[in-house]
């Protein structure tokens, strides 16, 4: 009886699984046709060198890669107990959209310091530093911290002319 029990469990969480792992996930931004829009605004970025559409690729590939899958999301109705056995399934893209945002963050930032436009560099060159602290993004974030150092021994730069 015991035996029945648990050959019925198993078949149970083994349903379930391939059920689970049989489901589409939607999240924000995603699906082919708007990853297809965030792909072009990537190529974009790397092909113009007007600032302002820089900014504004910037801009639009921070806020997708700000959208991800959360808990709420996912809802596989089980009972109670069979809850806890199930995780939430792991979003996973061909390519990293927050690594496209800091990209062109970082190309657009230095287009700012190249153009003279300052404020608009430091914002483009923080943006990097608030929402890719990872240790994956430390290319992009040492990239951001050295332009901006750069940009404050620039701002601290005093020249002292005596007669």
């Amino acid at each position: 009886m015991k035996s029945l029990r648990l050959i019925t469990l198993v078949s149970i969480l083994i349903s379930v699984a391939g059920c689970q792992t049989g489901q589409p996930i939607k999240t924000a931004a995603i699906d082919n046709g708007s990853f297809m829009s965030l792909w072009n605004t990537y190529s974009h970025c790397q092909a113009t060198s007007d600032i302002d559409l820089l900014r504004e690729n910037a801009l639009t590939l921070t806020n997708a890669a700000n959208r991800s899958l959360t808990q709420e999301a996912f809802v596989l109705p089980l009972p109670g107990k069979l809850e806890k056995f199930v995780s939430t399934p792991a979003a996973r893209f061909a390519v990293d959209v927050k690594a496209m945002a800091a990209a062109c963050s970082l190309r657009a930032g230095s287009a700012a310091v190249a153009a003279g436009k300052l404020d608009v560099a430091k914002d483009l060159l923080q943006t990097i530093l608030s929402y890719h602290p990872q240790s994956e993004y430390a290319y992009y974030t040492l990239q951001a911290k050295a332009l901006l150092s750069e940009l404050e021994t620039n701002v601290v730069e005093v020249t002292l002319n005596l007669p």
